[in-house]
Parts: structure tokens; C-alpha cells; sequence
């Protein structure tokens, strides 16, 4: 058992060890307040115009998002208003469509009535067998009949 100890302790004293040489070697690793800044500052003089070039793209980039956005949202409306003007070009085409129809169909029965009117007429005419026979009387006949009839009332 004192072994056993004994080894215990040999290995807790080299892990102790280990352990105070790994954080020996961060401080090392870890610039000092003093001379690590002054190592790093003309890197970052270095970057600074680089971080400033990026951040004028970054406006740059956001800038034309802005006028990208407000041309497409110029493009949406103006579709927006050939749509509805379509639209409404459609729906007065369509209206003087029916109109038109109905026009033709006014017609086609007005036409349709003049022809019913003329074959009941003919029909009429057919049927007096002296209307036919009655030979055509000139116009200067007609006016001096008339004038006789207006002398008989």
C-alpha cells in the first residue's frame, strides 16, 4: 500500500508540474501588456485602410440593395397598374361585344318581322283575285280621281 502512495504521489507532483509548465508557456505565448500592443499596432495600421475599403463596399453594396429594392417595387406597381388597365380594356371589349351582338340580333329580327310583314301582305294581295287584275292607273288619272271624289263629298 505505501507503493502505491508513493506512486500516487510521484504522479500528482509531475501533473502539478505539467500543469504550472503549460501555463508558463501561455504567459510566454500571451504578449505583455507593454510590448505585445506595440508588435501589433502596424499590423492593424496595416489593416486599417483594408477594414475601411470593406466597409465603403459594405455601403456600396447596401446603397445599391436600396435602389435595387425601389426599382423593383417601381416595376411591381407599374404591373400592378397594366394589369388593372388590361383589365379594363377587357371588360369594355367585352361589353361592346354583347352590345354589337345585340345590335345584329335587333336587326335580324327587325329584318325577319319586314319579311313576316311582306309574306302576310302577299298572301293578302293572293287572295283578292281583282287586286291583280286592276290594270295601273298613271299618276295624272289618280289626281283627277281624286279631284272627282273630293267634288262628290
Amino acid at each position: 500500500m505505501s507503493s502505491t502512495k508513493l506512486l500516487f504521489a510521484t504522479i500528482l507532483a509531475f501533473g502539478l508540474a505539467g500543469l504550472h509548465g503549460a501555463s508558463l508557456q501561455a504567459q510566454d505565448a500571451m504578449p505583455s501588456s507593454g510590448t505585445g500592443m506595440k508588435d501589433m499596432t502596424p499590423q492593424m495600421e496595416q489593416m486599417k485602410p483594408q477594414m475601411e475599403q470593406m466597409k465603403a463596399q459594405m455601403e456600396q453594396m447596401s446603397a445599391q440593395m436600396v435602389q435595387i429594392q425601389a426599382l423593383m417595387k417601381d416595376a411591381m406597381d407599374k404591373m400592378a397598374a397594366a394589369d388593372a388597365a388590361m383589365k379594363a380594356h377587357m371588360e369594355t371589349e367585352q361589353a361592346s361585344m354583347k352590345s354589337q351582338m345585340a345590335l345584329q340580333q335587333a336587326v335580324i329580327d327587325h329584318l325577319q318581322t319586314m319579311n313576316d310583314h311582306m309574306q302576310a301582305m302577299r298572301d293578302h294581295m293572293a287572295m283578292k283575285p281583282d287586286a291583280m287584275d286592276m290594270p295601273k292607273k298613271t299618276g295624272a288619272k289618280m289626281k283627277k280621281e281624286k279631284g272627282m271624289m273630293g267634288d262628290q263629298k
